[in-house]
């Protein structure tokens, strides 16, 4: 643990951040939630030094790239941990990674997360379970098996983008977990493809 760094992680369930806090405590990026995991956030996960934001609305943004470089630069604070995808993913696949985490002009830690599907699978489709049943789900099951692996820390390179730099970190977290690289957002799970995409597919 250094300063002026962070750790990014491929992103499976809530979970996560659960699993890599046994390590450490981190500070979190996370967005606003209602009901009680909301309540979690501004009970629990405000010690740690967590940084909230809402997706909707765009004066916010710039507020959490503030946020977030005034953290990595203040001593004292817990290793700000980041999931560039910005979505659950189904710890099969890892979808395009924001570029935000990679240009704060700090070192990047890579980690890598698998979950064994052999007792339960992690991954929380929000759009099909909420979150307390998906929780109650993992509480119930035999055990939760997961794999994490702290890759080699990385710096951007001259001439490199913010951009490349998050696709060699992507590539170096998916071949350690054995995840397959596609090319698209996260978030095109919230909308359906074209009848004229799906008759070409």
């Amino acid at each position: 643990m250094r300063p002026k760094q962070v750790f990014v992680a491929n992103h499976t369930s809530m979970i996560d951040f659960i699993v890599l806090e046994q390590m450490t405590a981190f500070a979190l990026i996370m967005q606003k939630h209602p009901g009680w995991v909301g309540l979690v956030q501004r009970i629990i996960l405000e010690s740690v030094g967590g940084i909230w934001f809402n997706r909707s609305e765009a004066k916010d943004r710039e507020a959490v790239a503030k946020k977030l470089k005034d953290h990595i630069e203040g001593t004292g604070n817990n290793s700000l941990l980041i999931f560039p995808e910005g979505t659950c993913v189904n710890n099969n696949y890892t979808v395009m990674f924001k570029k935000g985490a990679f240009e704060l002009g700090c070192t990047v830690c890579p980690v890598a997360i698998k979950y064994n599907k052999i007792f339960v699978d992690a991954f929380w489709n929000s759009r099909k379970q909420s979150f307390t049943k998906h929780l109650l789900q993992l509480m119930t099951s035999w055990a939760v098996v997961c794999n994490v692996w702290y890759l080699e820390p990385q710096t951007i390179r001259p001439g490199e983008t913010p951009i490349e730099f998050a696709e060699r970190v992507r590539d170096a977290i998916s071949k350690r977990a054995g995840l397959k690289k596609v090319p698209w957002d996260g978030y095109l799970k919230y909308s359906r493809p074209s009848p004229k995409q799906m008759e070409e597919k």
